[in-house]
Order: structure tokens, then C-alpha cells, then sequence
């Protein structure tokens, strides 16, 4: 098949790479941001969909399985194919029934518990049984199908999106899916009862998210709880109340024994009362039962007692094994009680092998070997692209004096950053971000009188803020978004945070960043206990793997905001000193461009869209 594009430097070179490396069981890619991953990857494995292969292309998350499907649209009109693909979304998205019953929206087990109840009695279900085959040539006829353009047909042809796409995957060759479907058996069923692994290239798409994943996680509050003696008093089970209010006070006894934003381990089983097993089990009885009554008074399936009864239940279940950890952290005035499965490798390493082969690239996998030691495969094929930005358009300098090193900054640190940070955007005069290593340095940063300098500088700020919402944090990176024109907008948020990571900025919408430190984790509990364990794992490498390259990985990502693409310009702080003894982990661009300035000199720098007075 040929290449759908123009093709850039090492697309070609890398295409043929993937082709003949996949004898080998395993590649990994590493790639920078806007090198053309997608497009490189999919033309190197449509080829295969001739010899019986599926493509599954894996994401971090729903919201982003429509982009391989938009590109296989691309490639089958450029390249006059007919490759048929979808974007596979869970039911929280696609139930047409939720959605009228519900309009504001519910959670992923809600939406699980109607269709299960309402099942025979769902029209739209019913419309599904009775008409999809006969339908079939109206979404087959079609060209590949996001999400939106399945849900959106079937809402006219009155039948359930969920089980349309369901229909569908048996005669898709590219499927684009959540890693959900792919790592955690709970979810699979949905995917593996219809598409053999054994017959499908696995594509794992920003790959370095793999060591985050929480299989076996949950979480409760102390509001948890005291919603559920509400619920207990409402529905008559008020023998269940001395109960919920022992387990309410052993959290009390937590809550106060920990400072703010302190954490510190807990023992599930201290927190129940005797003969938990009858109490767990009367707790679930309860939880079913209001669940039942609320969706049969058109209220929201939703009940603490639920998922009170379910968290100690998987607690009790999960207690002894080696990475998973118990802590208890305190919020404000709410305790936070977490069960924590740390491990990624053990949970991972037996995913791999059910697939013909797997893919694995991201912009940050470097280094590639922890990255394999992590996700547990032993033998893979690595590509590493090299450096393709333009010099000449993208400038990076390591600060001098400056430092987020320590529990707090010090007066004098906070005036050199600050002086830096207008000194900067004096001279870069474009849309910037000021990612901070963390919300405590950000918040000294703002009580430094930051913010009041920015705006005195006539630039408007945007803040990402601790407890922001989705709907209020995609507002406000739309209203960053529309100052591109102007320049005159600076975005203040976390290292690590939605906008740092999760978000796109093409072209003008942000071409300067600066980085304030680096975002090494607090040396909390749960990051002692978090080191202790993969040091037991890779010995001396298991504060690196754990502690080290997240943080270094963070940065990369924040960095990567402003270049979107090889024509993109950019000029890019690394402020603070000791990023020089992390170099290594460090995208290829930083390393090899990177120059050494004192924060007092940032009026120095150069700006590839400002020209310099001969």
C-alpha cells in the first residue's frame, strides 16, 4: 500500500522499519510529537488485513478513538482503498435510552445497570434484534465510522448505537478502542468474544501511560459513608446504621491522626465491625435494592451503600498481595481511603502475548528499555526516529539559578522565577504556558504576585485549578484557544495536569512555555511505598523507573504542548537547574539543542518569529 502524503524525513524509512520488524513479537517506536505516527503505523499494517489480520489500535482514552479512524478515511480516499474500520466507545456514550432517561449524564456502572434491567424492554434494543441485519448496508456502505457518525445513524434508525457497533466489529479490519478492552479482563469480554487476539496486530498508542494503570483501584471518602446512612434511614434498614457509623468514626480516627495533604497506610479489615462478611453482604443487599428503586422512580441507578459494600469487598479480596497498597489521604476536610495497585508489569506482561503482535509508540518511550522492563516483555525490535524539528524554529534553554528543590520556595527563589517569567514573556510576545512542577509551587508562584505582574504586562491569564471541573477546564482551554491571534494570553497550570497533557495547541495557539522545576512527586507515603516496591522489583533501578523518568516523562509531555508539528516554532525554558543531570531522559531535540543561560539573562534569548534588528 502506498503512503497516503507527501512523505516527511524518516516517514518512509520508518514505515519499512515496522514491515520487516514485525517477525519480531514486539516493536517499540519512539517518536516526537507531529512526526506522523498514525498515518506511518496504519499504512505499514494494512497490508496484513489481506492475510486474515484485525488492526486494534489502542488509546488512553474513548475521546480519542476517532483520530486512527479519520486517518484510515484519509488513507482509503488517497489510496482509493476500501478498508472498512470503526471507533468503539463503552456504553456511557452510546446508550440511546440513557441518554433520554438521563440528560445530564451518568457514570459508566449506572448506564451498565439500566441496560441490564431494561434490556427486554428497550425499544431501541428491541429495534436492534428485529432490523440490524437488514440495516447492515447502511453503515457498511459507508467509509470507516467514528463514534459520532455511528451513534448518529443509529439514533435515526432507532437502534441501539451500543449493539449497532457491536454488529459491526465482525466486519471491521481497523477497530479503535479505549485500553480498557485491551488490559483488564473485566472489560474484554465486550471485544474478545467477537474479535480473535490471536489474529489481531495490537497497536498500544502513547504507550508510556501503560505504567499508570490501576486494574485493581478504587476509592471512598467519608462522604461515601455518611451518604450511606442516608440511605440506610431512607429505605428502613436502620440496623445497618451502628455499623456505618464504626466504620464513619475509624475514619475520624484517621482523618485526625494526618496532617493536610498528608497520607499514611491503613488496614482495611480495623475498619469494619465484626462478622463483616453478614455485614457486607446485607450492605450489598441494600445497595441492589436502592438501585432498583431509583431507576424505577426515574432517578439515577446510583447507591453508596453499593459501592461501600463493593470497595471492602475487592479490599478484603486484594489484601496481601504484593503491589497493592492501602492509603488513606487527607483532602481539605474529607479523608480519602484508596485501594492502590501499583503493579504494571506483572498485570501486563501476560496481556501481550495473547496478540499476533504489538506495537507500542509514543512521543516519550524513551528509555526504551524501562519502558520494556515495565510493561514485562523481554524481546522487542526498537525504532527510535531521529530529531526532525527545525533547529532554526525551535529554541530551548536550561536555566541557571533557579530551582523548585526543597519542601518550599524560599522569598528569593520566588522573585527570580517571577522576574524570569516577565522577562520572558516581554520578549516572546506570543501565547505562552507557565507549567509548574506542582500545585504548591504554582500557588507560591501566584502569592508571589505573578499573576498581577502577567496582566500588568496586558496579557490575559488562565489558570488550571485544583478541583476545577471538566466542563469548566474545556471552557477555559477554549478561551486560551481563541487568543491565538492576539498573543496576549498566558495559561498557568500543573506539570502533569489536563492541560500539560491532555491538550493540543496547533500553530499559534501556544508558542512559548516555561517550565518552573520539575515535577518530581512529594515525598509522600504512597511514593515511598511506591519506590520501595519496584526497587524489590529492578533492584537499583526502581527509584529511576519509579520516581525519576515519571517526572522527566511529565516535563517531555508539557514541553511538547507548543510543537504540534515539524514546521512549528517554539521557544522552550527549562527552568531549573538540575535538569542538566537528567538530560538523558529527556526528548532527543532538548539534548541536542539545549543552551545553558543565567535567569537573569532571558532577555538574551532568541525568538524565531521575531526578527533582529541588523
Amino acid at each position: 500500500m502506498e503512503f497516503p502524503y507527501k512523505p516527511r524525513l524518516y516517514q518512509l524509512e520508518t514505515l519499512r522499519r515496522i514491515r520487516s520488524g514485525l517477525k519480531n513479537r514486539y516493536i517499540c517506536l519512539n517518536a516526537a510529537t507531529g512526526f506522523g505516527k498514525t498515518p506511518v503505523i496504519l499504512s505499514a499494517l494494512l497490508p496484513l488485513i489481506d492475510r486474515g489480520y484485525i488492526i486494534l489500535w489502542a488509546v488512553r482514552t474513548g475521546n480519542e478513538t476517532d483520530r486512527p479512524i479519520e486517518e484510515l478515511k484519509v488513507i482509503n480516499e488517497r489510496t482509493r482503498s476500501r478498508v472498512f474500520g470503526l471507533s468503539y466507545r463503552g456504553k456511557r456514550d452510546m446508550c440511546l435510552l440513557a441518554k433520554e432517561k438521563f440528560p445530564e449524564g451518568v457514570e459508566h456502572s449506572e448506564v451498565s445497570y439500566l441496560c441490564k434491567r431494561m434490556m427486554k424492554k428497550c425499544p431501541y434494543y428491541n429495534k436492534y434484534l428485529a432490523n440490524f441485519r437488514s440495516m447492515l448496508p447502511l453503515y457498511i456502505s459507508k467509509s470507516p465510522l467514528t463514534y459520532t457518525e455511528i451513534f448518529d445513524l443509529s439514533r435515526r434508525l432507532g437502534i441501539c448505537p451500543y449493539y449497532a457497533q457491536r454488529g459491526l466489529l465482525r466486519f471491521a479490519d481497523v477497530i479503535a478502542l479505549s485500553y480498557n478492552y485491551i488490559i483488564n479482563p473485566f472489560y474484554e469480554w465486550s471485544i474478545k468474544s467477537i474479535i480473535p487476539f490471536n489474529k489481531a496486530i495490537l497497536v498500544i498508542d502513547e504507550a508510556h501511560n501503560l505504567q499508570n494503570i490501576e486494574i485493581n483501584s478504587d476509592h471512598i471518602t467519608l462522604g461515601t459513608v455518611n451518604r450511606s446512612k442516608l440511605e440506610a434511614k431512607e429505605y428502613g434498614r436502620k440496623d445497618l446504621l451502628r455499623s456505618l457509623e464504626y466504620i464513619e468514626e475509624r475514619m475520624l480516627e484517621i482523618y485526625k491522626s494526618l496532617r493536610k495533604d498528608e497520607d499514611k497506610e491503613y488496614d482495611p479489615e480495623t475498619l469494619l465491625p465484626e462478622s463483616s462478611d453478614i455485614f457486607l453482604d446485607e450492605l450489598l443487599s441494600l445497595g441492589e435494592y436502592v438501585r432498583r428503586r431509583k431507576l424505577e422512580e426515574g432517578k439515577r441507578p446510583r447507591s453508596s451503600t453499593y459501592h461501600l459494600a463493593r470497595f471492602f469487598e475487592l479490599a478484603i479480596k486484594v489484601k496481601g498481595i504484593k503491589g497493592i497498597a492501602f492509603i488513606a489521604e487527607r483532602e481539605n476536610s474529607n479523608l480519602r481511603l484508596n485501594i492502590w495497585d501499583m503493579r504494571s508489569s506483572e498485570v501486563l506482561s501476560a496481556r501481550w502475548s495473547l496478540f499476533k503482535r504489538c506495537i507500542f509508540c509514543s512521543g516519550t518511550l524513551e528509555p526504551i528499555e524501562a519502558f520494556a522492563d515495565i510493561i514485562g516483555i523481554d524481546s522487542y525490535m526498537k525504532i527510535s526516529v531521529p530529531n526532525f524539528y527545525s533547529r532554526e524554529k525551535v529554541k530551548v534553554y536550561l536555566l541557571k539559578g533557579v530551582s523548585t528543590r526543597g519542601e518550599t520556595l524560599s522569598e528569593e527563589m520566588v522573585r527570580r522565577y517571577t522576574r524570569s517569567i516577565v522577562s520572558f514573556l516581554k520578549i516572546v510576545k506570543s501565547n505562552s504556558a507557565i507549567f509548574t512542577a506542582s500545585y504548591r509551587v504554582q500557588e507560591e508562584l501566584l502569592k508571589g504576585g505573578l499573576e498581577e505582574l502577567v496582566m500588568n504586562m496586558g496579557y490575559k491569564v488562565f489558570k488550571e485549578e485544583k478541583s476545577m471541573s471538566g466542563q469548566k477546564s474545556k471552557r477555559t482551554l477554549e478561551e486560551f484557544k481563541k487568543t491565538a491571534d492576539e498573543g496576549k494570553a498566558v495559561l498557568i497550570a500543573p506539570m502533569g495536569g489536563r492541560f500539560a497533557e491532555g491538550a493540543d495547541f496547533p500553530g499559534k495557539e501556544l508558542q512559548a512555555i516555561f517550565l518552573v522545576g520539575i515535577p518530581f512527586e512529594k515525598p509522600s507515603v504512597k511514593v515511598k511505598l511506591y519506590i520501595k516496591y519496584y526497587s524489590e522489583l529492578y533492584g537499583s533501578k526502581g527509584r529511576e523507573y519509579a520516581y525519576i523518568i515519571p517526572a522527566l516523562k511529565r516535563a517531555a509531555q508539557a514541553l511538547g504542548r507548543a510543537i504540534r508539528g515539524p514546521n512549528d516554532s517554539a521557544v522552550l525554558i527549562l527552568g531549573d537547574e538540575r535538569y542538566r543531570k537528567y538530560m538523558r531522559f529527556l526528548p532527543e531535540y532538548i539534548k541536542e539543542w539545549y543552551v545553558d543561560i543565567n535567569y537573569g539573562m532571558i532577555e538574551k534569548i532568541d525568538v524565531p518569529w521575531i526578527c533582529k534588528p541588523v
